[in-house]
């Protein structure tokens, strides 16, 4: 790292230790009680034997209330054992150590972290800078936002995993929301600032479940200086986390949205969801929906995904409606998930769709399956059938079933340059 680079985060780091001490971010040595044992007088031994518990539970705990007592002068004999450890020790241990290290010293573990081989701990370098960046953001977002603009410009392998710990403890902070849209927005490229805005949804959603994602998203769909791209990431993040937790909070909060272009998805989307928990009730919300292509596309996902949990269930609501346009996406999808087994079935499916293109192109792919299946069959049932001339001779191109090819007698070997 350069001089000048260190100099400023490590002067970051002093203000941010002297002012999360003064308001309790860091702690003195915790007080002993009689109901809390004693910080050990070895907490290098003490750490080893923890590692050494089968259990992982009571692994992880041990762990975790020993690292607790963590503290400059026990640091490079605890740090000694970690290194020898490297071996043998899991991704949430290691991971626990930097976390604690960066309480007393995030740039120190940092370095230490980066430091490390990158051919040989790769996989360790990537967890310790995240962990590290993690505590310093959950206390200071500038300063950690700063370790990760210097960090990552001389190791931008180690970028994605600094940006990870870095949204992740941005979100914990005392600032929560306060900057991170801003930060976020100015991620380049689309694919990591999806998935960061995607970690951000997921901690938000950790800390108040929908409601704390939607309001998060909330304002930063309102801000006019922020384009449609970076809108439409926020909002299917926001509703697709929302949707999976909370499916009817989420459906009034898309309508909210829903003269917006970032948002046209949401339907499809709130749909895919709620249909796992209560298909009728996703297909009915649907049905309030304004007709078109979206809606025609949420209605199939709903109706797929509701048939793949209930069966019984889906069918039961397709044949008590009395039918609409509305329901000829289901309709396809029933049609389609019966053609390969029961063909004749699936055609008479395709008869109640109700929109003469749609109810074509049904029925001609599923006479098209049958027809490979059982040519026989299907040409019988194609005969009597209503499809034009033109539809039933591209149903008969397709190549009937393949069987294993018998082997046949060998001729005599070829001649040399014989051409046949």
């Amino acid at each position: 790292m350069h001089t000048t680079s260190r100099g400023v985060i490590a002067a970051l780091w002093v203000a941010t230790a002297a002012a999360a001490f003064g308001i309790g971010w860091i702690a003195p040595p915790p007080f002993t009680s009689p109901h809390e044992p004693p910080a050990p007088d070895d907490l290098a031994v003490s750490v080893r034997s923890a590692l050494s518990e089968g259990d992982v539970i009571a692994r992880e705990g041990q762990i975790a209330r020993l690292l607790e007592h963590l503290d400059s002068d026990r640091l490079p004999e605890v740090v000694a054992l970690y290194e020898r450890m490297i071996p043998v020790i899991t991704q949430p241990e290691l991971s626990a150590f930097f976390a604690a290290w960066a309480r007393l010293d995030p740039l120190g573990a940092l370095e230490h972290a980066v430091a490390w081989p990158l051919t040989e701990m790769r996989e360790q370098r990537e967890i310790g800078v995240r962990a590290a960046i993690q505590v310093w953001a959950q206390r200071d977002p500038t300063a950690a936002r700063l370790a990760l603009e210097q960090i990552g410009a001389d190791n931008p392998r180690l970028r994605d995993a600094l940006r990870r710990g870095l949204v992740t403890g941005w979100v914990h902070s005392r600032r929560g929301q306060e900057g991170l849209g801003g930060f976020l927005a100015e991620l380049p490229p689309l694919r990591r600032r999806d998935e960061a805005v995607g970690i951000a949804t997921r901690e938000f959603m950790r800390r108040g479940g929908a409601d704390a994602a939607l309001d998060w998203a909330q304002p930063i769909l309102r801000e006019e200086e922020y384009d449609q791209v970076f809108k439409r990431s926020i909002f299917v993040s926001a509703i697709e986390s929302a949707a999976q937790w909370d499916p009817e909070r989420a459906a009034a909060w898309a309508m909210e949205h829903s003269e917006a272009d970032y948002a046209e998805e949401g339907p499809g989307i709130v749909a895919k969801y709620w249909s796992r928990q209560d298909g009728a009730a996703a297909v009915a919300w649907l049905g309030e929906q304004p007709a078109g292509d979206l809606r025609d596309q949420a209605v199939r996902e709903a109706f797929g995904q509701w048939t793949r949990k209930d069966p019984l269930g889906a069918r039961a609501w397709l044949e008590s409606e009395e039918l609409t346009a509305f329901h000829d996406p289901a309709l396809e999808v029933k049609a389609k998930r019966l053609a390969p087994h029961e063909p004749e079935r699936a055609l008479g499916w395709c008869e109640r769709i109700q929109d003469p293109a749609r109810q074509q192109s049904c029925l001609e792919t599923t006479a098209k399956t049958w027809y490979a299946k059982d040519a026989v069959a299907a040409e019988l049932w194609l005969q009597q059938s209503a499809l034009d001339e033109e539809t039933r001779r591209r149903v008969r191109k397709v190549s009937g079933p393949k069987g294993p090819r018998r082997p046949g007698p060998r001729g005599p070997p070829r001649a040399a340059g014989d051409p046949s």
